[in-house]
């Protein structure tokens, strides 16, 4: 390899080393707020399931009031109903969790956002090595969201996005969480460990969410250069002129 060529793929390396920290910064920030949220979603069960005690405790009062009391039986029955109602109101509903059959309906201006909380709720399944490649496709997800949300759904551009996000990495992944632990540090075919493809196959789909996202920015690069010439031609030009 030349020396021009190593100082760039150098320059790339660094590059893309600096991508990545500033993705694990912002991680962390979006790890909070999941928290929050998810703390917020089990405070709103735990409150909803002490207005429904509440509810039936009043209406045994009230109908002990209208009968002029309630039985021993009556009042250990509606005891236990309460216990019962506040048990099962602060599990269900369960915390939301995205599948992989989500990210096929979810919208495009929802896609992004779900294909990288799906992407995190599988990161503990991974190894340490796809941590790179895992947060490279975070940032490539965020790059790529503002610009699914102008596209149109039945496009051709809008089919090869579903397809990547949706079908080809939840694949990858799945294919490699189903590989037996001790058996993907091994060797197989052309030599590589399951590990190793599955970290060549995340940096792929990493490169291909940012060339989609370079070819959706194409036009409007194209239009902003155009742009920027003709106000050249119109302002710089006729200064000079005058």
């Amino acid at each position: 390899m030349s020396e021009p060529t190593s100082r760039a793929v150098s320059t790339r390396t660094a590059m893309n080393q600096e991508i990545i920290r500033a993705a694990r910064r912002q991680r962390a920030a979006r790890l909070y707020n999941a928290r929050k949220e998810r703390w917020a979603f089990r405070w709103r069960r735990i409150r909803r399931a002490f207005l429904a005690v509440a509810g039936i405790f009043i209406v045994a009062l009230t109908a002990g009031l209208i009968l002029g009391g309630l039985s021993f039986a009556t009042t250990v029955l509606t005891t236990l109903l309460a216990f019962v109602v506040f048990c099962v109101l602060c599990i269900y509903p369960s915390s939301p969790r995205l599948g992989v059959g989500d990210l096929g309906s979810s919208t495009l201006p929802e896609l992004a956002g779900s294909t990288e909380i799906w992407l995190e709720s599988r990161r503990r399944a991974l190894p340490s090595a796809a941590v790179d490649a895992v947060d490279m496709i975070g940032v490539r997800l965020e790059q790529i969201a503002p610009q699914l949300a102008s596209l149109q759904e039945n496009g051709p551009a809008a089919y090869e996005v579903r397809k990547l996000l949706s079908e080809h990495l939840p694949s990858l992944v799945d294919s490699y969480t189903r590989i037996p632990a001790e058996l993907r540090n091994k060797p197989h075919a052309g030599g590589t460990t399951p590990s190793e493809q599955l970290v060549e196959g995340l940096d792929v789909i990493a490169g291909q969410i940012e060339a989609m996202s370079l070819d959706l920015s194409r036009g409007d690069l194209d239009a902003l250069a155009t742009r920027g010439r003709f106000l050249e031609a119109k302002y710089i030009d006729s200064r000079d002129d005058a």
